[in-house]
């Protein structure tokens, strides 16, 4: 449950309130903090929200894949042409090579990462990352033209219940 004062203002979402009318207090002859960076504030401490398989919260995008790590590897790389974003790291950061970091750098210099964590031989978590402030819209971009370049997905290969029935029955009739 979450606890309000009088108002009904949920408590976590007033202390963020009041932090950042104390920041902006104390800039004293500087700029003040921008309403939109307030309401991001705000934001960041809501839940994440989202309309698909895709979830957008404090700057990074969610989204998991159904595929082999290597091809969404090379998904990245291709979204990164289609963008014309700058490769600034492509490498491994673990070990084994489960988790995979891509550094990818736009015309202002403006850093988004991409994170590949690779779970199963068909399943790799993908991240990107635009920073704390940063575009959703441009993160979804990213993401949707990773998505672009990975083929559909297709099911793993499997005997259906009646194969492995009629597999059974035939056995048991060659043993008996």
């Amino acid at each position: 449950m979450v606890r309000a004062d009088p108002v009904g203002i949920p408590l976590a979402v007033a202390r963020l309130i009041g932090i950042a009318a104390a920041v902006s207090l104390a800039c004293g002859g500087c700029a003040l903090i921008p309403l939109a960076t307030v309401g991001a504030v705000v934001d960041i401490a809501g839940t994440a929200a989202s309309a698909g398989p895709a979830v957008f919260r404090a700057g990074k995008l969610d989204v998991a894949f159904m595929g082999d790590s290597a091809v969404v590897k090379e998904a990245v790389r291709h979204a990164a042409a289609d963008l014309c974003l700058h490769i600034v790291c492509d490498a491994s950061q673990s070990k084994h090579g489960e988790i995979w970091r891509f550094q990818l750098e736009d015309d202002q210099q403006t850093k988004i990462e991409v994170t590949l964590d690779r779970r199963t031989p068909m399943l790799c978590l993908c991240r990107v990352n635009v920073g704390l402030f940063g575009s959703e819209p441009t993160a979804r971009l990213v993401m949707s033209r990773i998505e672009h370049h990975l083929p559909p997905p297709t099911a793993p290969p499997t005997t259906s219940t009646s194969a492995k029935m009629k597999q059974s029955r035939e056995a048991v009739s060659q043993v008996a």
